[in-house]
């Protein structure tokens, strides 16, 4: 681990609990980069990337594939794992669990690039051959590439990237799998296209128009400005308001599309000053109460990473608590959404309450069998639990609101690749809400999407983890799998978490997917019914708490790490 200091908000903060450095290419220097390497200013590099990059929609394993777990840009992980060191809280290191983690979904024979001693003993564990990156310094593992693709020789380039120029060479249909195509990886796969010689680079991530402009809470919302122009009173039944707002959604203006979601409203950064910014936050809040009834909000950014500086049941008439929202949403460049409050429907299993945040997911450019529901503390996704049409009630969702669900999921895929369009839509998830929300919508539930995830997702390790348990199990369908975030206690690695935890019972297929020491990782449980599984899952942190590997678990908030 490396110590070194960072400066955010105006404080010097230790950088510490991470397994990479603290280096950030800004725009400046990643613009020189791209004229070194491509001839190209970013502008150029994006048309080229329109080009010369194609989406390609391809199952695990059908193809020889590229593993590249670098963090990404487009959803500020740097930034939510500074916030939590100001917090004064354990940073989550998402560069390094990315690395990691990414390895899961390798197939054998694939090509995974990675940095850190948690991507070594994962890529040690597993059928994949370990490209490995000579570069701490930089937290992006993009941008530890491009420095040393900047530094290499012409016609020697830096042994790792040898090695994929190798692969490329050798079989042009190896598809590159990576979290998303941000500015620093169009210039790194470009230059990897270029340099290889290809005609065309086969990517597994999202069309640039997906991963940018559509992955992103505004998608759902209109602009405060917008939605104040909206042309006469504002309807007596809250579901016309609902949809008279929906129209002036950018989705919506620019597919005709009409996608379930929640009251609320975007809150643009750009070009804003402190007082334009409170002005804006507090418009929000009123929209929302003399429209809508509404008492409560939430307050979120609108790129940030597993629900990650959400701030919730923020009282919408309370000029101090908006204006607190104001300075917070002045911090970083970024945009935000003011929502209505949600009072989830909840499900009760063995040590553990649900919310009914359900999840669909696009998997290989198709609408994905069954879905998922979401393990959370407070507002932060920490897991995932397979279901389907038959088996949702399991967990107190409906089948027809299961449908719902679903068919929003599909709406959303078939806006972007439907009518002769495609936008390149390959992978990526949405959350959706259950929820009561009040006000003039009354006691009546309602069923809206609040979160796109339009990239790689947690959800991608519950598939792979319940096809993994499907095929060791005999192919039986009637298998059912969760997933589970865990918070490995300082020194507990892969190898000790998987002595710990791995137990091939008949009546319970365990995995250990992940462990980076004192931050995160990741544990799987299968069986016969998704809610036995949830309760496995649960059971199996609670056991790992208990014997002192974890900092904490959903069941108790933290105690002593142990040997």
């Amino acid at each position: 681990m490396q110590t070194q200091t960072v400066t955010h908000a105006d404080r010097q903060l230790a950088w510490e609990g991470f397994c990479t450095g603290p280096l950030v290419l800004s725009h400046e220097e990643l613009d020189a980069l791209a004229s070194q390497l491509l001839g190209l200013d970013l502008a150029g590099v994006e048309a080229a990337a329109r080009k010369e990059l194609v989406p390609h929609p391809v199952a695990r394993g059908a193809a020889p594939a590229v593993l590249l777990g670098s963090a990404t840009t487009l959803k500020k992980c740097y930034e939510a794992d500074l916030a939590h060191i100001a917090q004064g809280r354990a940073p989550d290191d998402f560069a390094t669990y990315n690395e990691a983690r990414a390895v899961y979904l390798a197939a054998p024979g694939d090509l995974v690039v990675g940095r850190t001693e948690p991507w070594r003993q994962a890529v040690a564990g597993s059928t994949a051959e370990p490209v490995e990156v000579p570069e701490l310094r930089y937290y992006y593992l993009t941008h530890a590439l491009l420095t040393l693709a900047a530094q290499s020789p012409p016609d020697a380039p830096a042994t790792p990237l040898a090695r994929l120029l190798r692969q490329l060479r050798r079989a042009p249909h190896t598809v590159v799998r990576l979290f998303a195509i941000d500015p620093e990886a169009r210039v790194l796969l470009l230059w990897l296209k270029r340099t290889a010689g290809l005609e065309r680079l086969l990517v597994d991530a999202n069309g640039q128009e997906v991963a940018e402009r559509w992955n992103r809470k505004t998608t759902l919302y209109p602009t405060v400005e917008a939605a104040a122009d909206l042309p006469g009173p504002a309807a007596a039944d809250p579901y016309d308001t609902l949809a008279a707002e929906a129209r002036l959604t950018p989705f919506t203006q620019e597919f005709g599309v009409l996608l379930p979601r929640l009251p609320g409203y975007s809150i643009t950064r750009a070009g804003a000053d402190p007082v334009s910014m409170t002005r804006r936050v507090r418009a929000a809040a009123r929209l929302l109460r003399e429209r809508y009834g509404l008492p409560l909000g939430c307050f979120k950014p609108a790129e940030a990473l597993t629900g990650s500086r959400i701030r919730t049941a923020v009282p919408l008439d309370d000029p101090d608590a908006l204006d607190a929202l104001a300075r917070q949403a002045m911090e970083t460049e970024e945009d935000y959404v003011l929502e209505a409050h949600t009072d989830y429907l909840r499900h009760q299993v063995t040590g553990y309450e649900f919310i009914l945040a359900p999840s669909t997911h696009v998997v290989a450019g198709r609408l994905a069998e069954g879905g998922t529901v979401q393990i959370t503390r407070g507002s932060v996704w920490e897991g995932s639990v397979y279901i389907d049409e038959d088996t949702c009630g399991r967990f107190g969702i409906s089948p027809d609101r299961f449908r719902t669900v679903r068919e929003g999921m599909a709406g959303l895929l078939d806006a972007c690749e439907g009518d002769g369009r495609s936008l390149g839509f390959v992978k990526g998830g949405v959350d959706f809400a259950i929820a009561r929300v009040g006000g003039r919508f009354g006691a009546a539930p309602v069923v809206g999407m609040q979160d796109l995830n339009l990239s790689s997702n947690g959800a991608e390790y519950v598939r792979a983890f319940l096809g993994e348990a499907r095929r060791a199990l005999g192919g039986d369908r009637r298998v059912y799998a969760a997933t589970k975030v865990v918070r490995p206690c300082p020194g507990i690695d892969l190898r000790r978490l998987k002595a710990a935890a791995e137990d091939d019972a008949p009546d319970r297929w365990t995995r250990v997917i992940t462990s980076v020491p004192g931050c995160w990782g990741m544990v799987g449980v299968a069986g016969p019914c998704p809610r036995q599984a949830a309760e496995d899952v649960l059971a199996l942190e609670q056991q790992l708490h208990a014997a002192g590997l974890l900092r904490n678990s959903l069941r108790h908030a933290s105690a002593p790490c142990g040997a």
